[in-house]
């Protein structure tokens, strides 16, 4: 038990170690947190799929089937579509911090089983006791924007995010899988009214970005276990690197009711530029069209607002179309702000049924979803189901 005890912190500590110092003090030690707590979970994998990156996390989206492209005005109207900004009604708006996290259900679970190891008492137990994690994926992200503020039709954000997953397959061999990437950066972003019925708008990013992955297998750890020479880079070497991003989103309102989106994300590809000429740069994010239609109903106080999502048109990380189209509802009401307050969301993302709660008490704002991921080629073939959670704070004049 000791002996795989050591081997299994060998892979983690250098994983923690690798999101740890991407930006001490920012939450950013969540990816190696996360990472360490996976290459304790043993939970093995099926053949890999894509899961395209996500630059950001929300929660409420999430809830929602993922839909955005078309959202009316609220305080994450620039990541959605920076064109919505043209829109909003503070002449000033500043937001201390918010926090977003999502965690997988099968790393919840793992969790869980942590908690009862003593009453393991050795190593082929330990195995034993994960069994039923085999073929599943866990992941965890953290996501932190210490300060944003609103003037008209511009705003500024910093932000940083980690988000890691591990998979371990269990062959004639135990081999893992894994990944961690960790961005930090800031946003500007600017929108301005075309007409009575037009909005157009655009961000700039700067991005700093630590970037992992790799495959081994048992006899690999062996390989690296202290206090033997090969080090983890060997394997998996940290990609470091620096880029800058572009996004351009068209906001077309017919009637007050009735709204069309299309958004640019990292217009032209964002590449970055490596730290390290031994080690490479981190993958570039490609460029994603989509396009995105709302329509309000009134139902007294409440607005019911329906949303339908077309992401990646191009198809550039060659997904099947049966995990492009995202179908949302929102339910909720104004209170203190223009935005919906008090409220519920549901959805269909990439197969799987999505659904969330919101209530915003005036300075804080708590978003709670529960969301699927498709990790095979269609939808509905292996699904990923996490949790999803966001605390934001904001002041308006």
């Amino acid at each position: 038990m000791a002996m795989l005890s050591r081997m299994l912190l060998s892979v983690s500590w250098p994983m923690a170690q690798g999101a740890a110092r991407t930006k001490p003090g920012l939450g950013f030690q969540g990816g190696g947190v996360g990472a360490t707590i996976f290459c304790l979970s043993l939970a093995a994998g099926t053949a890999q799929a894509s899961e395209p990156p996500a630059l950001f996390l929300s929660s409420r989206a999430a809830g929602r089937g993922g839909t955005g492209v078309a959202a009316f005005e609220s305080t994450e109207a620039a990541r959605f579509n920076p064109a919505i900004l043209a829109e909003s009604k503070a002449r000033v708006q500043i937001r201390p911090i918010a926090l977003d996290g999502a965690i997988g259900e099968n790393a919840i679970s793992t969790i869980s089983d942590l908690t009862k190891l003593s009453d393991v008492s050795d190593g082929l137990s330990f195995l034993r006791s994960f069994e039923d994690k085999f073929g599943e994926r866990q992941y965890l992200r953290g996501q932190i924007s210490p300060v944003a503020f609103r003037i008209g039709g511009f705003e500024f954000q910093s932000f940083g995010g980690a988000a890691s997953w591990l998979e371990l397959r269990q062959p004639s061999m135990i081999e893992a899988t894994f990944e961690a990437d960790s961005m930090i950066g800031g946003q500007m972003s600017y929108a301005h009214a075309l007409g009575a019925q037009w909005g157009l708008g655009a961000t700039f990013r700067y991005l700093s970005r630590t970037f992992i992955t790799g495959d081994l297998v048992f006899t690999d750890v062996l390989e690296f276990a202290p206090p033997a020479s090969v080090q983890f880079d060997d394997y998996a070497p940290l990609q470091t690197g620096q880029g800058y991003a572009g996004d351009l989103g068209l906001i077309w309102h017919p009637t007050p009711v009735l709204r069309f989106g299309l958004t640019f994300e990292n217009v032209g590809d964002t590449t970055f530029t490596a730290n390290s000429e031994e080690k490479g740069a981190p993958p570039p994010l490609l460029q994603s069209v989509n396009l995105g239609g709302v329509f309000r109903q009134k139902l007294g106080m409440w607005d019911l607002d329906y949303h339908a999502d077309w992401r990646d048109v191009l198809q550039r990380y060659k997904q099947h179309l049966s995990r492009a189209f995202h179908l949302g509802l929102e339910l909720g009401r104004p209170i203190f702000t223009k935005d919906h307050d008090l409220g519920v969301t549901g959805g269909i993302q990439e197969g799987y049924l999505t659904g969330g709660v919101f209530v915003d008490v005036w300075l804080f704002r708590i978003d709670l979803s529960n969301y699927a991921v498709e990790l095979g080629e269609v939808a509905g073939q292996r699904m990923d189901r996490r949790w999803a959670l966001s605390l934001q704070t904001s002041i308006s004049f």
